[in-house]
């Protein structure tokens, strides 16, 4: 009876088309304390030829540090210690981790961006025999190099000027850079990311000092603080075969962008775009309303366990940036196309709690320390990217 007196509202489905679509390609970014860094180098079939290093002050753990260098005995070993925390490229491929004192200290505030170059003396200080970095299979953790022990030996002697506080010590031990290269040039190797924060990220120096006539074993760790400064870049070299990757492509053809979209993370690669249709909508309770996103054709082999795509696309509207305010939504995959439920932030643009959106933004989650990357589908596509939205009638 109640049905009969109050049967259920009708729903109306209507379909606003994606248009205008337009990559975006953004800057160098800033680099500076970034949560997580870049070291390696890979070949990516889509962005290009990618290669990282990272540079990096320790942290003096207090003022006015003693290590009693007049009752020193000896260093038995230096070790740099990385949380590695996910890779991307061929893991399998061996590299040589090269770590290098800086010559220059770094600086808060210097704008150190993907394309800055870090001065060192050029000097390998990873022990002969440990500098080889590669996985069977990769697991996030710390692993372990040992370096030169003159570099603890150096430090440990430093003078108490150089121990009273963090810049003092900075200025006398600048910090590292860390780099790797292929041991061959036709390998192809990967890219890991490192947690600089980790506690398992740290220079350790093991050393035997006399106490009381006995020789007493000793550890200092530095770790990554506050009081760093540290930074990476990410070159990228666009060309593979003689030929330009998609990413160049892009942009060098706006029309290629009508058909496919590369969406990237590391070196940010997004979509701009607008939909067409809003006037169809009207002020009524907004049942479900999806953002669809097909795959472009032709890509299903540049996605691996070693180059996967993207794990989710956050979805802005008239802005870059990825503000909550201007947040849509995250994306995610049904099947091999990204499905963005709107459905909550379009019933507030109905009713007036939030304006109509004229532009929108697709990034990948976590932009600048993901390298991952997905094709989609352009206006003009066979399979095109669309906005459904369901409405009650009212």
């Amino acid at each position: 009876m109640g049905e009969e007196l109050y049967p259920p509202p009708g729903a109306v489905a209507e379909t606003l088309q994606v248009k205008a679509v337009a990559p975006i390609f953004l800057p160098a970014p800033s680099t500076e304390r970034a949560p997580f860094v870049f070291v390696g180098q890979t070949v990516d079939s889509l962005v290009g030829q990618l290669s990282a290093q990272w540079a990096t002050q320790f942290a003096l753990g207090g003022e006015n540090v003693q290590f009693y260098a007049e009752s020193l005995v000896g260093v038995d070993s230096v070790v740099l210690e990385l949380f590695i925390a996910t890779s991307y490229g061929n893991i399998g491929t061996p590299m040589r981790l090269r770590v290098e004192r800086l010559t220059q200290p770094l600086t808060a505030g210097a704008d150190y961006t993907t394309e800055t170059v870090f001065a060192t003396d050029g000097q390998q200080l990873v022990a002969a025999g440990e500098d080889t970095l590669r996985y069977q299979t990769f697991v996030a953790g710390a692993k372990r190099f040992r370096l030169d022990t003159a570099l603890g030996r150096y430090i440990l002697t430093l003078p108490a000027g150089a121990l009273s506080n963090q810049t003092a010590f900075a200025a006398a031990f600048p910090g590292l850079l860390i780099s790797t290269e292929v041991l061959s040039a036709a390998e192809n190797g990967a890219i890991y990311t490192i947690f600089p924060r980790s506690p398992q990220t740290a220079l350790r120096i093991y050393y035997r000092e006399r106490i009381q006539g006995r020789e007493v074993p000793q550890q200092y760790s530095f770790s990554i603080t506050d009081t760093c400064v540290w930074a990476y870049n990410l070159r990228r070299q666009g060309v593979l075969g003689g030929r330009p990757v998609l990413r160049d492509s892009l942009e060098a053809d706006a029309a290629l962008a009508q058909t496919k979209l590369l969406i990237g993370g590391g070196l940010p690669v997004g979509v701009e775009f607008s939909v067409e249709g809003w006037e169809r909508l009207f002020r009524a309770p907004v049942l479900s309303a999806r953002l669809i996103l097909p795959p472009a054709a032709g890509y299903e082999g540049y996605y691996s366990p070693f180059y996967p795509r993207v794990a989710g696309i956050g979805c802005y509207t008239d802005t870059t940036a990825e503000a909550a305010t201007a947040s849509w939504g995250i994306g995610d995959f049904v099947g091999d196309s990204v499905v963005v439920d709107v459905t909550a932030p379009l019933q507030e643009a109905l009713t007036g709690l939030r304006p109509l959106p004229n532009r929108w933004y697709l990034w990948v989650i976590g932009r600048q320390y993901t390298l991952t990357r997905w094709v989609m589908s352009g206006p003009q596509a066979a399979s095109k990217p669309y906005l459904l939205v369901i409405l009650a009638r009212p």
